[in-house]
Formats: structure tokens, sequence, C-alpha cells
């Protein structure tokens, strides 16, 4: 989609996992779900059965009648990527999404966003945690100062650093290195 002559087709196409994804506290997971739902454009049945869906995604079965205030910083993240999925996008944007998460929290957000890359999604994902790279990611692209400094496998990035420590320093080329 051409996001200046189909905005609407574009970014009905896009879902969006900010780092400190916005919600409205005070409502339960599944009230929230269902307005996320209603603005996203679904109607009768339809909420129901997106909200359904999507909580059964992010395994959020047991909080789905709790506020959002109440439940765990991963939960309000499952939570968050409930409402980025809920319109079902073939391109999800994710933003850190495990910063700040307990290791099993970690895991179940990984595995969910294995299996949506699984169905044919595209997943994007900006961090800077090259443990997250590595646990999810089939491609890398490393962009620094709005320039394209690597783009490759997380093998080949770790290939550039045999002794795994990874740090990388970027640097221009002059003409005639590759």
């Amino acid at each position: 989609h051409d996001i200046l002559k189909d905005p609407i087709g574009a970014k009905s196409a896009l879902g969006y996992l900010p780092e400190a994804a916005p919600s409205y506290r005070a409502m339960t997971v599944e009230d929230f779900l269902t307005f996320i739902a209603k603005a996203r454009g679904f109607s009768g049945a339809a909420v129901r059965e997106r909200v359904a869906a999507v909580i059964e995604k992010a395994r959020l079965a047991n909080v789905a009648k709790q506020t959002i205030d109440t439940l765990s910083k991963g939960y309000r993240q499952r939570t968050a990527f409930a409402a980025a999925i809920i319109h079902d996008p073939k391109v999800l944007i994710m933003d850190e999404p495990t910063d700040g998460l307990d290791p099993n929290q970690k895991f179940t957000v990984r595995e969910m966003i294995k299996a949506m890359a699984a169905k044919g999604k595209a997943i994007i994902i900006s961090t800077h945690i090259l443990e997250e790279v590595d646990a999810v990611c089939t491609k890398v692209v490393v962009i620094s100062d709005g320039e394209k400094k690597f783009d490759g496998t997380p093998a080949e990035l770790k290939a550039l650093d045999p002794s795994g420590k990874l740090d990388v320093v970027f640097r221009k080329m002059t003409a005639g290195e590759k």
C-alpha cells in the first residue's frame, strides 16, 4: 500500500507495539481489547471473535477479567501485544518487546512472536538487546545514523566478533572497500 495514496489500507496492514504501550489501566483486559477491536472497525460478533482470538494467542485467559493496573509488566505487555494484533495485521512492528520482562515472560513473548512469523507475517523488531536478535530473528539489519550498516543473519552478525562479546563499532567505508 502506498501510505500517501491509500493511508487506511496501509494502516490496516500494520500492527504496532511500542516499548511503553499505552492502555486504559482501569479497564479489564477484555474490555480494553473490546474497545480496541471497535476502534479498528469491528462490530457485533466479529468483536467477540477477535477478542477471544487474541486473548488465546497472547495467553491472557487467566487475567482477562482483571483490570490492567493489577497486572504484572509481562501481562501488560502481552495485553498490548494482543491489541496490536487484534486486526490480524500482515506486518507487526515491535519496539523492545521483552525489555524489562522476567525470563518466563520473555520466553512467552518470544514464542508468540515466532508463532506469528510462522504464519507468514512480517515481524519487525527494534531492539538493542542482541539476545533478542538471537532468540527470534532470521534476518538482522543494523541502522546507525540513518544508514544501513549491516544486513545479514544473526550468525553472520555474531561472526563479526568470534569472542561472542559483539561490541560492534561501525565506521564509514572508503571508496573501494567492501
